[in-house]
């Protein structure tokens, strides 16, 4: 029996005409209807089997308490609760409960149930519970699988969903988008005008928009409003208004390039920038220092960009596309992977690639995706990952003849991370 089941071997009431027994077994639960003498027997029914939060008991009575299928980590325990029809003779029952990566989390083994010689059970109700809050449960979040099995054949099965308790930034949020097709210093070879660029981040500020977000709460740069000194400005004063336990989201459609004295060092273009001389752009990693100085709580990070990986190193000499060790807690980073940024404009979307996948996921194609969490209405970073890592590289195979893939990351031993919405409603 796995530790993570906390109760203890209970007193159970077993027929209305017999004396309680103590099974040896714990975490079994049991609860007997009439028992009535011997008639010929009937096919065994169930006449329910649901999740719930606990189980209300009355006298020999018992049913579910709060039926549910969605269960959160802050949850006491999940309990698999079961009605059966016309028992007779002896029988095993046994829990398997299946996690979501398909295995198996914990099981009752058999424990034995039978009626007294010549009599029937009417019904008889029965559950299993495993510990969610501060267990190794609440450590894996996603579609759960419980199956009741009477003598070695199912008998019932039951799906749930545990979940982190969605954060949301609420009133406290600010955001700072950013999109340039049209570079003052343009360099057809170096750096070219983009197509979409622009309109990336016009369509990325509407979904904020659209997701409760408040207008004063967005600074947005377009084009020519996009020069260093507006960047930085907005960067390191606007996001400043956040406080420790805000959050703050950076999104970046445009072109990114390495300095060609030492290729360690990456800049975001800006507006003004001149690509003869690399400093004029926004060096990634004092774009993620400048980040850092705020303290906000959560920071996420949006990159439409090449090199885009640059973005979650600590500093030059780092190789670009580091691990989830990379990124301080309450952080994430979403961006596209590519290094040829021409490559990943088409007009079948009207938008960069991954900005394209990114807008369709965050405003509702992400919700409860592949099962990762529920179809609720609210798309959580977890399912809006699982949703641009399965779509993104089939469908720019097909168009591109080429998959391409985003890079998403976020620190390890933080799994609720990835339950944070950025939906402000």
């Amino acid at each position: 029996m796995s530790p993570d089941c906390v109760r203890r071997p209970a007193l159970h009431r077993i027929g209305f005409r017999f004396f309680p027994v103590l099974l040896s077994l714990p975490l079994i639960f049991l609860a007997c209807g009439g028992s009535s003498q011997y008639t010929p027997p009937s096919q065994k029914e169930v006449i329910t089997a649901n999740i719930a939060k606990d189980v209300l008991q009355k006298g020999l009575d018992s049913s579910p308490l709060e039926p549910t299928d969605q269960i959160t980590t802050l949850d006491t325990k999940v309990v698999s609760f079961i009605k059966i029809a016309n028992i007779t003779g002896p029988h095993q029952m046994r829990w398997d409960w299946i996690s979501p990566d398909g295995k198996l989390y914990t099981t009752t083994d058999d424990f034995p149930l039978s009626t007294r010689a010549g009599y029937r059970r009417d019904s008889i109700t029965a559950w299993h519970e495993i510990s969610v809050r501060d267990q190794p449960a609440a450590k894996l979040p996603g579609k759960w699988k419980v199956m009741i099995f009477l003598d070695d054949k199912p008998l019932a099965t039951n799906y749930f969903f545990i979940n982190g308790v969605v954060q949301q930034a609420r009133n406290k949020a600010f955001a700072v988008v950013i999109g340039i097709s049209e570079y003052q210093h343009e360099d057809p070879e170096r750096l070219p005008n983009l197509n979409y660029a622009d309109d990336d981040a016009k369509a990325f500020q509407n979904a904020l928009r659209k997701l409760g977000w408040s207008r004063s709460h967005i600074k947005t740069l377009i084009n020519k409003e996009a020069n260093r000194r507006e960047i930085v400005d907005a960067i390191e004063s606007f996001l400043s208004k956040a406080g420790p336990d805000d959050m703050i989201l950076l999104y970046w459609s445009g072109h990114a390039y390495p300095d060609p004295e030492n290729t360690e060092k990456i800049y975001l273009a800006c507006y003004d920038t001149d690509i003869n001389r690399p400093s004029t752009g926004y060096r990634m990693d004092r774009v993620r220092q400048d980040l850092e100085e705020h303290k906000a709580k959560h920071v996420v990070m949006i990159a439409d960009t090449c090199h885009a990986g640059k973005l979650m190193t600590r500093g030059i000499g780092i190789a670009p596309y580091m691990g989830p060790l990379s990124l301080p807690m309450g952080w994430v980073f979403l961006g596209g992977a590519d290094s040829d940024r021409l490559a990943i404009e088409h007009s079948s979307w009207s938008n960069g690639a991954f900005t394209h996948f990114l807008l369709k996921g965050m405003t509702g194609k992400a919700d409860g995706f592949e099962s990762v969490g529920p179809k609720d209405g609210v798309v959580t970073l977890g399912e809006l990952r699982a949703y641009l890592e399965d779509t993104m590289p089939d469908e720019t195979q097909r168009i591109l003849g080429k998959a391409r893939r985003p890079i998403i990351n976020a620190p390890t031993g933080d799994p609720d991370i990835w339950n944070l919405s950025i939906e402000l409603k």
